[in-house]
C-alpha cells in the first residue's frame, strides 16, 4: 500500500511539474480592433482578414465577418489581431465576387463599399470622426 502511494505521489508530482512548464509556454494574443461596415453595393458576406500569405492564397476564408449584410445597414465587425494590413472579400446575391488588399485599420474606424455604377465599386475608410482616411478600388468579377 505505502509503495502504491508513493508511486502515486511522485507521478503527481510529475504532472505538476510538467503542468508549470507548459503555462510558461503560453503566447499572449493580440486583441483585435473593432470596425463598422456600411454597405453601399448590394446584399452580402463580407470577409476582413489580416494580410498574411496564407490569406492572399486562399478561396476558402472559412466564416464571414460580417453575414448576409442588406444594402444600407451598418453592422460592427470584430477583426483578428493583424500587424500590418487588412484584405477584403465579399461575395453578393448576384454571385459577385468583389477584392481589395493592402487596408489599413485601425480600431473604431468603418470601411463603406459603394457602387459607383455598374463597373466601379470603391472601398472608403473613414477614421472614428468620420474623416475620410482612404479610398480603395475594388476589383469585381462574376463568379
Amino acid at each position: 500500500m505505502k509503495k502504491t502511494v508513493l508511486v502515486l505521489l511522485c507521478l503527481f508530482a510529475a504532472l505538476l511539474c510538467g503542468c508549470d512548464k507548459k503555462e510558461q509556454n503560453i503566447m499572449e494574443t493580440k486583441s483585435g480592433k473593432t470596425v463598422s461596415f456600411i454597405n453601399n453595393a448590394c446584399g452580402a458576406d463580407v470577409w476582413i482578414l489580416p494580410e498574411t500569405e496564407e490569406n492572399l492564397k486562399t478561396t476558402v476564408w472559412g466564416t464571414a465577418t460580417v453575414s448576409k449584410t442588406e444594402t444600407g445597414e451598418s453592422y460592427e465587425a470584430q477583426l483578428a489581431a493583424a500587424d500590418g494590413s487588412y484584405i477584403f472579400r465579399m461575395i453578393d446575391t448576384e454571385e459577385f465576387f468583389y477584392s481589395a488588399n493592402g487596408i489599413e485599420l485601425e480600431n473604431g474606424w468603418t470601411l463603406q463599399i459603394k457602387s459607383e455604377n455598374s463597373d466601379s465599386v470603391i472601398l472608403e475608410v473613414s477614421d472614428g470622426n468620420g474623416a475620410l482616411k482612404k479610398t480603395y478600388e475594388v476589383f469585381k468579377a462574376r463568379l
